[in-house]
Parts: structure tokens; C-alpha cells; sequence
């Protein structure tokens, strides 16, 4: 009796046990589930907080009618190694260059990615940027910005090219380089890399965009507004004419900046790189334009060292080449720095011919794929079409030195000097005007946009 009743009671208990161990089983298999789907959520929302966040990003960056943005946009949304050339530099390459016109003369792709004061120091990473989805045969670089030094560099002069770079290790470099050059700038910029998140992170610097009222539907759109000319910028200026006095020529040599000097030479570095065992070619240029006294001697310099390291160099900025050119300066600017499209069609004839007859660049016209080049030059003839506007009077026209007149009168030769020192300084004011004049001009540009837009 003593035996049975011990069985019984440890197979009870055996049975709680089992009965107890299968309950917890059941409720670990039961909470897995519910495990499963918080992580699924936090991942989720994790996903969609990051695209959200990227969308904003790109929502709150450089507003859509900005032209700086809309010529990264369109070379983002070329097809694949359908540029022979590609065109850098600061404005004075973007006012200058027809790209569609060299596509109607002698058939070549050229592609022109320029930002007003756009420093040299970022010509390596924009290379390296292009050739990420093009492998041009030649790369034209302008010479401008070398008069530059780093007091004169200005927050807008980084952030329009690398507020518009994709996000990549090219993106990351190119803003450390800029940080790295502007580390103990006197200028604005000398805490840059102090307070550079926002560079990296746009809507820390753009988010107040939409509480001033400057947000357009374009900008929440993900296809943003592409440039229509490859590259060349048609601004409401294009079509301006405001006469202009010849540049001062000089023969002179004197040293660049500093920071122009590391510049010019890291880009020779990336181009000895891009020539080495490749079939690729580097050309300079510097465009024509109203050079003041003492600026020539540098860009001489600079001529010297490029053609030392053994690049060509095509200076514009000669009284040889102004007549070659067929400039007029009353007539093919409008304003000391840049011409207006009878200028640029001059500068984009004389090149084109240039760079059909010196390197071997393919014809594309009539060639299938190539049409939207035939577009962007029905887009630049219309927007042509209307001709020039003459805005402006010259102060002083010459004839020969001898019967120089000024209002009227025949100056003598010591009226003749001090009507040179006026010129000079006209100029100046002129020039010092220009970055205000640009500034005042994108700001129109953007305005007209956001009307056009509203009223579609």
C-alpha cells in the first residue's frame, strides 16, 4: 500500500512538473511572436525616419531655381559616357561656353560644371566626380579664380558645389579640403570647420527657407529642374549689353596667393594622374575680360607654371587675340567680368574651332542617343531669339591717340592721363560691383522662377 501510494504520488508530481515545464514552453513560443514584431516596428520606423530625413535633406538644400544646382542635376542625368569634354571652373566658363552651339558646329559633347567663384581647390574632386559616369578626352579648366586668396572666399562659394554633390567618400573629400584651406582664414570662413555639420547636413542650414516664404513646389519634388543648355548658363543678363573698357595687358610676372599657388599645383597633380597611360588631354584657359592693372602679372605666373608642368594654356586676354576673337568691347558684355551671348558666341566659335583642329574628338550630330543636344540648341535659339538690349553708355570712347575726344573736346595729353587714371578707376568700381551685380542676379533668376511656377 505504502509502495503504490508512493508511486502515485511521483507520478503526480512528475506530471506537474511536466505539466508546469509545457506551460512555460508555451508561453516563451507565445511571446516570441510579439518580440519579433517590436523589432519588425523599430525597424520599420527606423527605415522610414531615414528616408524621411534624406528627403528632407534634399528638400532643404539650395532652392530649385538656383542655376548652380540645376546644372548638377543635369549632369547627374546624362547617359553614360556621352561627354568628349568636360568644361570647369567659376562663371567666367558658364557666360562663356555655348556648349550646344560647339554640339551644332562641329558635333563635340561638352558639359560645363561652373559655380560662380568656384575655388580651384575643388577641380580634383570634381574630376574625379565626372569620371564616376563619363570618360571625357579632355577636360578645358579656367583660369580665373586664381587671382583669388582665402580672405576672399565666402560660405556660398563652398556650399554651390558641395551643397549639390551626391552624398559620397568624393562629397566627404571635398568638403574636408575646403576646411582644411580655410583653416585660420581672417575671413569669414575661419571657423569653418568648427561649425561645418550643416555642411554635411543641409536642413541645419536651410531649414528657416520655409517659414520666409522662399520654398516653391519645385523643391519638394524629387526630379528638380534640370539646366536645358548643358551647362551653359542663359541668365537674365544674356541678353544685356553694357560697354566695357579693354583690360590692362601686361607682360609682368608677380606670385600668386598662397592658397591659389596650392591650388593650381594639386590640380597639375590630378592631371599629370588622369594623363598617365590614358587617352585623355588637359587644356587652360583663361577668358577674355576686363583684367584691371595688376592682375595679368599673376595669371602670367600662373601661364608659366602650367607650361612647365606641360599643358597648353590659351590665353584670351591679348590684344592679338581680342582682334582674332573679334570682340567689341562696347557691344559683347554685360558687365567687366563676363560677356553677354554675342561675346559668348565669339568665344565658342574661336574655341571650337580650336579644339576641332587640335584634338580628336568625335562628331555625334545626327547620331542616335544624342538628340537631347539637338534640344538644347532649339532652347538656346529661342531664348536668343529677341536679340540684344542695350542698357548701357560708355563714359569714354577713343579714337586715335591723337584726336582723342571726351564729350565733345580734343583732350591734351596731360587731360588724356587723367582721363586714364578715371578710366582705371571706373573699372574698379565696376569689377567690385560684379560679385554684388551676380548675387542680385541669381536672386532675380530664383524670383522669376518661383513667379513662373506660381503660376503654372
Amino acid at each position: 500500500m505504502d509502495v503504490r501510494e508512493n508511486t502515485e504520488n511521483n507520478l503526480t508530481t512528475d506530471t506537474a512538473v511536466e505539466v508546469a515545464a509545457n506551460a512555460a514552453s508555451g508561453a516563451v513560443t507565445a511571446g516570441r511572436p510579439k518580440i519579433r514584431r517590436v523589432i519588425l516596428g523599430i525597424v520599420i520606423f527606423l527605415l522610414c525616419a531615414g528616408l524621411l530625413f534624406c528627403y528632407l535633406n534634399k528638400v532643404f538644400s539650395m532652392g530649385d531655381s538656383d542655376a548652380n544646382r540645376q546644372t548638377f542635376k543635369a549632369f547627374y542625368a546624362e547617359p553614360k559616357d556621352t561627354i568628349d569634354v568636360m568644361y570647369l571652373g567659376t562663371s567666367a566658363s558658364n557666360r562663356y561656353f555655348i556648349n550646344p552651339l560647339a554640339y551644332e558646329e562641329e558635333g563635340m559633347t561638352c558639359f560645363t560644371i561652373a559655380t560662380m567663384g568656384m575655388p580651384m581647390f575643388f577641380v580634383p574632386d570634381l574630376i574625379d566626380e565626372v569620371r564616376k559616369t563619363q570618360d571625357p578626352k579632355l577636360y578645358i579648366i579656367e583660369m580665373r579664380w586664381l587671382l583669388k586668396d582665402r580672405e576672399l572666399i565666402t560660405d556660398a562659394h563652398i556650399r554651390r558645389v558641395t551643397d549639390n554633390l551626391k552624398y559620397s567618400s568624393i562629397k566627404k573629400d571635398a568638403l574636408e579640403t575646403a576646411f582644411a584651406e580655410m583653416d585660420g582664414s581672417k575671413g569669414m570662413l575661419g571657423d569653418i570647420g568648427e561649425l561645418g555639420l550643416d555642411y554635411y547636413i543641409p536642413i541645419l542650414k536651410y531649414h528657416g527657407r520655409l517659414a520666409e516664404g522662399k520654398m516653391s513646389p519645385g523643391d519638394f519634388k524629387l526630379t528638380a529642374t534640370k539646366n536645358k543648355t548643358k551647362g551653359y548658363v542663359m541668365s537674365f543678363n544674356t541678353t544685356k549689353q553694357v560697354n566695357q573698357f579693354p583690360g590692362k595687358v601686361s607682360e609682368k610676372r608677380e606670385p600668386m596667393s598662397d592658397i591659389a599657388e596650392k591650388a593650381l599645383n594639386e590640380t597639375l597633380d590630378k592631371c599629370d594622374e588622369l594623363t598617365k597611360d590614358r587617352d585623355v588631354q588637359v587644356l587652360f584657359v583663361l577668358s577674355p575680360y576686363c583684367c584691371l592693372k595688376g592682375q595679368k602679372p599673376i595669371f602670367n605666373t600662373a601661364f608659366d607654371i602650367v607650361r612647365e608642368r606641360g599643358y597648353t594654356v590659351l590665353d584670351f586676354n591679348r590684344p592679338e587675340m581680342y582682334e582674332e576673337l573679334g570682340l567689341d568691347f562696347d557691344k559683347d558684355y554685360y558687365n567687366s567680368k563676363h560677356v553677354n551671348y554675342i561675346g559668348a558666341e565669339k568665344y565658342t566659335r574661336y574655341l571650337t574651332k580650336y579644339l576641332a583642329e587640335h584634338y580628336d574628338l568625335p562628331d555625334h550630330r545626327g547620331e542616335a542617343g544624342y538628340e537631347s543636344w539637338e534640344d538644347a540648341f532649339a532652347i538656346y535659339q529661342e531664348y536668343v531669339s529677341g536679340g540684344i538690349d542695350t542698357i548701357g553708355v560708355k563714359a569714354y570712347r577713343g579714337g586715335p591717340v591723337k584726336t582723342i575726344k571726351f564729350k565733345g573736346k580734343v583732350l591734351n595729353k596731360k587731360e588724356m592721363e587723367a582721363l586714364d587714371e578715371e578710366k582705371e578707376q571706373i573699372l574698379q568700381e565696376r569689377n567690385e560691383q560684379d560679385g554684388v551685380l551676380e548675387e542680385a542676379e541669381q536672386k532675380e533668376a530664383e524670383q522669376n522662377e518661383a513667379e513662373n511656377t506660381e503660376e503654372k
